[in-house]
């Protein structure tokens, strides 16, 4: 990217699909956190010139880079229909992780990404966590529900934005 771009930072970035969409909206990546060691790899071949980190409880260090958005998809299978929907009791359920770098870096904007069970989940109370926590830090939250068919993929895959 070239300077003057707007810089994010990826928590949990899996493979990079979140970070690819950014890049290709005009935004620099400056790190990732993923702890997979074969999506690491794959963040390795795909931005060589990208900082990652691998665990997310042991970030962010003292020098890394300020971003202007701080984006990622926390783990869903505590939220997911697919799985036994413990929500919060799930010790999977990592939100609270990713709301300690927000309020560490305090970056202009955040983006989350998860399953639509995130709404329903706990009686709605997972999600109801998310927006207050986000309120509670200085955000002003808004939130969807987009299927991958609507950006053009043959297929649903809804998300919660």
């Amino acid at each position: 990217m070239g300077d003057g771009a707007p810089t994010f930072g990826s928590l949990f970035a899996g493979i990079g699909g979140i970070d690819r969409g950014l890049e290709a909206a005009g935004w620099a990546c400056r790190w990732q956190v993923e702890i997979d060691p074969f999506a690491q790899r794959v963040l390795a071949a795909t931005w060589p010139q990208v900082r990652r980190y691998a665990d997310v409880c042991a970030f962010p260090e003292p020098d890394t880079e300020r971003v202007d958005l701080i984006c990622g998809g926390f783990p869903c299978q505590p939220v997911s229909h697919a799985g036994k929907r413990r929500g919060r009791a799930d010790a999977r359920w990592l939100w609270p992780e990713f709301l300690r770098v927000v309020r560490l870096l305090r970056p202009g904007f955040v983006l989350v990404e998860n399953v639509p069970g995130l709404l329903s989940v706990n009686e709605g109370d997972a999600m109801g966590e998310v927006l207050g926590d986000l309120a509670a830090s200085g955000y002003d939250a808004e939130w969807d529900c987009l299927p991958a068919a609507a950006l053009g993929a043959p297929h649903l895959r809804d998300r919660v934005w």
